[in-house]
């Protein structure tokens, strides 16, 4: 294929042939021959057409007017216009090349975020705030779902001290399900037990003590 360089070495290599080139000019085209096969054979060429020039006998060439084909002109428009139409579409898909990679680039910058935002957020959970007792405990919890069930980060302040306890998580059904039993302390008290039910289908969490009486009591909506 014909580079733009080697179109522009063409009128150079016609001079070089008549021996009309400038220095500067014949250092340019002699450079750009030591790469160009194509050009050099192009040269050969017409090195060989300019060596029989003096040889032409001016008499005998026909005066006659050439006239150019009357077609000419549209040929040319027509090949003006293809070329224009080629380096549109090339643009085009260029364009379009650009527009798909940049989305691709926004979609995967997307579930990238999605990723990291949820694997930031962690599972699910819910915050319970146990009502105040006359008896004068009070408490808190965190639930969070876990593949096991409900995780319970129980905090429990007013228990009395050495009495066992039992926390206990209800779905509708009313059937309890233990998450663990404790022994009380009149200090705060921070633990983390489990029960085997769905934080989804929780819907009170309670703690009895040795009496099954009812220490605490939150209902869950």
């Amino acid at each position: 294929m014909t580079s733009d360089a080697c179109r522009e070495m063409r009128g150079l290599i016609g001079a070089a042939a008549l021996g009309r080139l400038e220095p500067a000019e014949e250092i340019a085209l002699g450079a750009h021959l030591e790469g160009c096969a194509e050009c050099r054979a192009e040269q050969r060429e017409l090195a060989v057409v300019a060596r029989a020039l003096p040889l032409a006998d001016p008499d005998r060439v026909v005066s006659a007017t050439v006239e150019p084909p009357t077609e000419l002109g549209d040929r040319v428009l027509d090949r003006v216009a293809h070329e224009r139409d080629v380096r549109r579409s090339r643009r085009r898909v260029r364009l379009l090349a650009g527009s798909a990679a940049a989305a691709v680039v926004a979609i995967a910058a997307a579930l990238i975020m999605v990723f990291v935002l949820s694997t930031a957020a962690g599972p699910p959970s819910r915050q319970v705030t146990f009502p105040a007792t006359p008896a004068g405990v009070a408490g808190s919890a965190k639930l969070v779902e876990r593949p096991a069930g409900t995780e319970v980060a129980f905090h429990v302040t007013g228990l009395h001290d050495g009495d066992d306890y039992w926390l206990w998580l209800t779905g509708d059904d009313g059937q309890r399900i233990g998450a663990g039993t404790f022994r009380g302390t009149a200090n705060s008290m921070n633990l983390t037990m489990t029960a085997a039910i769905p934080m989804s289908d929780a819907r009170r969490v309670w703690v009895t003590d040795s009496k099954d009486d009812v220490v605490l009591d939150a209902q869950l909506r």
